[in-house]
């Protein structure tokens, strides 16, 4: 790492309190540790005079004054320069720049340019010039996703050339996207001006809109974790014997499900019911008698969709006698044809 950030190796080491690298108080020997660890190209004299140099009880008129000197040899960083934690809406564009974090692991990062392709500056040069290390950002995939696709956090900004490069980690992964006419017409959005209007590439919006986008994204991508949950609570049924899950479904206290609200309502599916389906059918669908069309890669099983033949939402019973196994095929056209 030969660049120094921001404003040199001082503000590597505000960044550095920011994120927890550097606990307070700050000491040349914390200092030292940090550049070892993080490759930073600082000479020992650099390493020893940046403390007291860059603090406000220092006489340097060349360092920029980001620490303060609380005991011998101890500092602390300024209060100015422990901001609060910012958030913002960064737009991505996997068409034309390559931009993209849907296909990217969790934990990677990507770099960000004040400086479009030609080397002009982009719109809102102000967030660029404020955005600090810890900050987070909703990605927002413009082009034909036209989605919220992933919550990322700045974990480094350096400058050179007057191009200031900021750099996003994921930290969050979804399967479903938040679509902008979801955003546009949620009444707690309506004064969220980048949900409005967001020809740019970075724009700091509201604690609270940011904390409503991200709660959106959890609601819609919680009933792919409920069905992933369901199911493992349908392998550990079809290892109980016949008797106990038939048991259990005589026993239950109502034979209509509960249900639960996230975007939409839905409704918490009996294992037990599905297990003794999926057994029935032995690995065929019940409506075209063909052999499930695959095995899941997880556990080698038969794929079967578990169908209610009286929607569960007309009020059909969650039994064994309302439901069959069926294909993807045969379930679409069930539902569609």
């Amino acid at each position: 790492m030969a660049k120094h950030g921001y404003s040199g190796l001082g503000y590597e080491i505000v960044k550095a309190v920011a994120t927890g690298d550097i606990l307070e108080p700050i000491t040349y020997e914390k200092v030292k540790l940090f550049c070892e660890e993080n490759k930073i190209n600082a000479s020992e004299k650099h390493m020893r005079v940046i403390l007291p140099n860059a603090s406000e009880n220092g006489h340097s008129p060349t360092y920029k004054k980001y620490f303060e000197r609380i005991g011998r040899g101890q500092y602390v960083v300024l209060p100015e320069f422990k901001s609060q934690k910012r958030f913002y809406w960064l737009n991505i564009d996997s068409t034309s720049y390559e931009w993209t974090f849907t296909n990217k692991k969790l934990g990677t990062t990507q770099t960000f340019s004040n400086l479009n392709m030609n080397g002009n500056k982009r719109k809102n040069p102000r967030c660029f010039r404020e955005i600090t290390v810890g900050d987070l950002a909703v990605a927002y995939e413009i082009g034909d996703v036209r989605a919220i696709t992933t919550i990322c956090k700045v974990t480094d900004k350096y400058e050179e050339d007057h191009e200031i490069s900021v750099e996003f980690q994921k930290i969050s992964d979804y399967e479903l996207g938040l679509e902008l006419d979801s955003l546009i017409n949620s009444r707690n959005l309506e004064d969220c001006e980048a949900v409005h209007f967001h020809r740019g590439t970075l724009f700091e919006i509201e604690h609270n809109h940011f904390e409503l986008i991200a709660q959106m994204l959890k609601e819609k991508n919680k009933v792919l974790s409920d069905e992933e949950e369901l199911y493992q609570a349908v392998k550990q049924a079809m290892k109980n014997n016949k008797q106990e899950r038939l048991s259990r479904i005589d026993n239950r206290d109502s034979v209509y499900p509960d249900t639960y609200e996230v975007l939409t309502k839905a409704f918490r599916r009996d294992p037990d019911v599905i297990a003794e389906v999926l057994i029935r059918a032995n690995g065929t669908c019940e409506k075209c008698g063909k052999e499930a069309p695959f095995k899941r890669a997880s556990d080698g099983s038969p794929y079967l969709e578990v169908h209610h033949k009286k929607r569960l939402a007309d009020g059909g019973e969650d039994t064994t006698d309302n439901a069959i196994a069926v294909c993807p095929n045969c379930h679409r056209e069930l539902h569609f044809g």
